[in-house]
């Protein structure tokens, strides 16, 4: 399964690997960033920044950068060719490095942590200009498609927030305490989103 994902995405530079627990996604998404020959910037959370510094160092022939280190960071904006360089998503926007890059590959680990586009980590990461986006999770949405919108943003999809509602969210009007809001009541189009 993990070479057919592989294979069925070969030629595509934006991609989502949405595979359960236990299926291989850090194997999946580390031999898809390496088919891309700009640096890599993997973000994701503060407690697997090791792992995946392990996990380059132990089976890629790559320098691997401690992006939460200062002096690791300044090595890393120093360093020529291919490099990774491994950020949580509390961090990531607070380095003013990240704010211009360009030329590099953006691979989100759990990737529905920016399903929240108002949060300034999402903010941060939708406005990155990346070559290539990788995103990696088992839970991309939490049985919520409303909450795929900004994911579906980072991989090049440029629907309005209104329209993705309109084609595939179900609402009603319900008052609240004098006041009108929107209620989720279903999905629609599932098969096509």
């Amino acid at each position: 399964h993990q070479s057919k994902a592989l294979d069925e995405t070969k030629d595509f530079n934006r991609v989502a690997y949405y595979l359960d627990m236990g299926l291989g996604k850090t194997f999946v998404g580390s031999e898809k960033a390496n088919s891309f020959p700009e640096r890599i910037v993997l973000v994701c959370q503060k407690t697997k920044i090791d792992d995946w510094i392990k996990h380059f160092r132990e089976y890629y022939p790559l320098t691997v950068f401690d992006l939460t280190d200062k002096r690791q960071l300044e090595e890393f904006t120093g360093t020529i060719g291919k490099c990774v360089g491994v950020i949580n998503y509390d961090l990531v926007f607070r380095r003013s490095y990240f704010a211009h890059i360009s030329g590099f590959t953006l691979m989100l680990d759990e990737s529905s942590l920016i399903q929240n586009e108002n949060a300034k980590r999402s903010k941060f990461i939708l406005g990155l200009n990346p070559d290539n986006v990788i995103l990696l999770s088992g839970t991309p949405t939490g049985g919520k498609y409303e909450k795929l919108w900004s994911q579906c943003r980072l991989l090049g999809w440029n629907i309005s927030k209104e329209l993705f509602w309109k084609q595939y969210i179900e609402t009603e009007w319900v008052e609240d305490d004098g006041f009108w809001r929107k209620r989720i009541t279903g999905y629609k189009n599932v098969d096509r989103l």
